[in-house]
């Protein structure tokens, strides 16, 4: 009873100081009632939202202590993959590297590694650990692993080389809509304009032809492609 009383005084609080902010301030007060129960429903979303969060990160944490109670690579790499999946590739940095040094055998840590340091914008080194991740498995993730090389020698300005990842994901995995935008992206930095056009429309074909549940993800890489062809 206590904690739907504290949520109801919450909602007319944050209702009222929205009422009073340039811009939609009006808006609220016109609404009325339903202003009141749209302010309702906006924080019972971040606060499921945020207890969705603190409820995994707790999880994650016992999961930690119970993986760094034995100091091995594999378990170096479980515990980076949780900090990456909680978005602090800061964290996750050093236990990658104990998990790719460790375990240099193994494609997986050596893409967790190329992906961290390419969040973190250290290129060159994320292309040396891409590059050892795809000479282990060249269709690692599905050809994830080509897709992420290609993207991080474009940032590196070493577009041909780039071009080169592309080809190889092409040849195991055939076009994708991914695939094509980034290849337009590298095509259109080495002044090959009509090539790129032709890859940037190429997106929306493929994409069209996508399979239902890969359907949002295709429909985005068409947006980038029309904008970027725009330019």
């Amino acid at each position: 009873m206590l904690r739907l009383v504290g949520f109801i005084l919450l909602v007319l609080v944050v209702h009222s100081v929205l009422s009073q902010l340039p811009g939609i301030g009006p808006i609220f007060q016109r609404l009325g009632c339903i202003g009141v129960w749209l302010t309702a429903m906006g924080l019972s979303w971040a606060l499921s939202t945020q207890g969705k969060r603190a409820f995994r990160i707790r999880r994650d944490r016992g999961r930690m202590r119970e993986l760094a109670t034995v100091d091995s690579p594999h378990n170096h790499g479980k515990i980076g993959t949780l900090y990456l999946a909680q978005g602090r590739p800061r964290r996750a940095l050093p236990h990658f590297e104990r998990a790719a040094e460790g375990e240099p055998e193994t494609a997986e840590w050596q893409f967790r590694l190329g992906s961290t340091l390419v969040e973190l914008r250290r290129n060159d080194e994320a292309i040396a650990a891409l590059e050892r991740c795809v000479a282990l498995d060249p269709e690692h993730g599905y050809g994830a692993a080509q897709l992420r090389l290609a993207e991080t020698l474009a940032r590196a300005q070493r577009h041909e080389e780039a071009l080169a990842a592309l080809d190889v994901f092409a040849r195991n995995h055939g076009p994708s809509p991914e695939e094509a935008y980034r290849r337009g992206r590298a095509l259109k930095a080495l002044g090959r304009r009509d090539e790129a056009k032709s890859s940037f429309d190429e997106v929306a074909r493929i994409a069209r032809s996508a399979p239902r549940y890969q359907r949002r993800e295709a429909g985005l890489w068409t947006a980038r492609a029309k904008w970027a062809g725009l330019f």
